[in-house]
Parts: structure tokens; C-alpha cells; sequence
């Protein structure tokens, strides 16, 4: 199969549709990387999809920063939580002791601020999302697993540049393979020709969606015929491998909640 850098291109402009950066704002310091998360909708309920951890990080701040990865330019803008209703499923913060932690999130924004997301942006709808994976569960097209999100090893120290703080962070198309599913925890491995480019720590990249993209070959090169929603990063496992919370969990834990407990359509 033809190597992934090859098509990265497009498989980067297809996940920053979705794709956003969340960050720590404090006036005078600059900005910090909490996590990362996805444009993500369950019915008419528009919202961030992210991991527990990262939204337990944030959901009693008063605001917090995202960042966007669209044609190569950070896109940048605050976002007030007070506005917004968040769900947490978090059964523990010890990951390498419970293998079987959910560690899922989804905060819901109002209408206006998902109003006018959508005018550069897309909400992955989730339930669409559910049928592309099973009509797709069988199907012998070649994939790739990818994610992208920040990396706050890969991000710099903010500086002043005349009255403003400058807080340089950098955003990581992550491509590999899932390659082990148990109770619907994911094991996503880096590719051997991406070692040399591996951050020691992926802190930033917890939240961020995992994406399996199935891609078909021709004499005039490859492409991408579908992109899902496979999985959330959750934790690092070790110097090339990430656990994430995968779409079984996704679907059947987080979807529930969101729907028995955020009023429908509201914001």
C-alpha cells in the first residue's frame, strides 16, 4: 500500500474540518494546551467531543481558548463555559491500573456559538457516523488510522510581541494503526517509518479522534473513499503506543448520556 505521507495532504484537509485545539488562556501569560477534540453532533445537540480527563480539566474555568487547523492557519477564539452544558464519564484518572477506564466527554454549545462554527467548520454528525462503521465492518479497502491534535511537547514557551502574548503551539497529524481492541479499549500503533518523529510524551493529543480512513488504489494513485470516527485518545501507553476509547464505547456510553441528560436542542 502506498505510503501514507504520500496522501497526507488530503487526509489532513479531510480531519481539520473536525479537528480543534483546546487551550488554557491567563491574561498576561499567554496560553496553555489542555487537550484536544472534535466537532462532533448527536442529533441537534452541536458540541466538542473530547476525552473525560481534558474536560474535567476545564469545565469549572470560566473560558477557555480553541485553535483550528484549517489551510495551514491557526484559527484562534474563546469560548465562555458558562454557556455551555458538559457530560463526563470519567471512571478513574488511574489509566495503567484500569485497563477498562472510560475516560469519555462531550460539551454542548449554545446555538449561536455552533451557528457560527459552521461557517469554517463541520460537525461530524454521530449517528451517520454509526453507519458508515457498520457498513463499512467487512469491507476489504485498505486503511489508514490517523489522528490529529496538539502536541504541547512540540509547542513553545508564549513571548511578548508589543501588548500581546504570543503562545506558539503546534498541530500533529499522527498516523499508524490500531492494532489491538479489548472491551472496546483501542491500542493505536505508530508507524516504524514515524519513530524519528515521535514526541517522548503525546500530552496534548488526549481527546483528539481517532480516524480510520479507508483509501482506494489505482493507476493514477490513491484516495480517500470514507473517513469515520473510530476512537478518542485517552492515554499513552508507552513511547509509541496510545490507548483511546473506542466508537463501541463512544456509542454506547457517552451517546446515552448525552441524550438522557442535555435537553434536546438546547444550548
Amino acid at each position: 500500500m502506498q505510503n501514507p505521507h504520500d496522501i497526507s495532504a488530503e487526509i489532513l484537509a479531510r480531519l481539520s474540518n473536525f479537528a480543534v485545539g483546546l487551550v488554557k488562556t491567563e491574561p498576561g501569560k499567554g496560553s496553555s494546551v489542555l487537550g484536544s477534540g472534535t466537532f462532533a453532533c448527536i442529533e441537534d445537540r452541536r458540541g466538542i467531543l473530547t476525552c473525560g480527563h481534558v474536560a474535567a480539566l476545564y469545565e469549572r474555568l470560566p473560558q477557555i481558548g480553541w485553535i483550528r487547523f484549517v489551510d495551514g492557519q491557526l484559527q484562534r477564539r474563546m469560548l465562555r463555559l458558562g454557556d455551555t452544558e458538559t457530560i463526563i464519564i470519567q471512571s478513574s484518572d488511574l489509566f495503567e491500573e484500569a485497563k477498562e477506564v472510560l475516560d469519555l466527554a462531550f460539551t454542548m454549545l449554545p446555538p449561536d456559538v455552533a451557528s457560527s462554527v459552521e461557517a469554517n467548520a463541520v460537525f461530524l454528525n454521530l449517528d451517520k457516523n454509526r453507519t458508515k462503521m457498520e457498513a463499512h465492518a467487512s469491507t476489504k479497502l485498505h486503511f489508514i488510522d490517523a489522528m490529529l491534535g496538539l502536541v504541547d511537547e512540540f509547542s513553545e514557551a508564549p513571548f511578548a510581541a508589543g501588548r500581546e502574548i504570543i503562545s506558539p503551539m503546534r498541530g500533529v497529524l499522527h498516523s499508524g494503526h490500531i492494532v489491538a481492541q479489548e472491551n472496546g479499549l483501542l491500542t493505536f500503533k505508530a508507524m516504524d517509518y514515524n519513530l524519528h518523529e515521535l514526541p517522548k510524551s503525546f500530552g496534548g493529543m488526549s481527546g483528539g479522534s481517532v480516524w480510520r480512513i479507508y483509501v482506494e488504489e489505482d493507476d493514477k494513485g490513491s484516495r480517500i473513499v470514507e473517513a469515520m470516527l473510530a476512537g478518542v485518545a485517552s492515554w499513552q501507553i508507552d513511547a509509541t503506543t496510545l490507548a483511546c476509547q473506542g466508537w463501541d464505547r463512544i456509542d454506547q456510553a457517552l451517546i446515552v448520556k448525552v441524550r438522557e441528560n442535555l435537553k434536546f436542542g438546547s444550548g
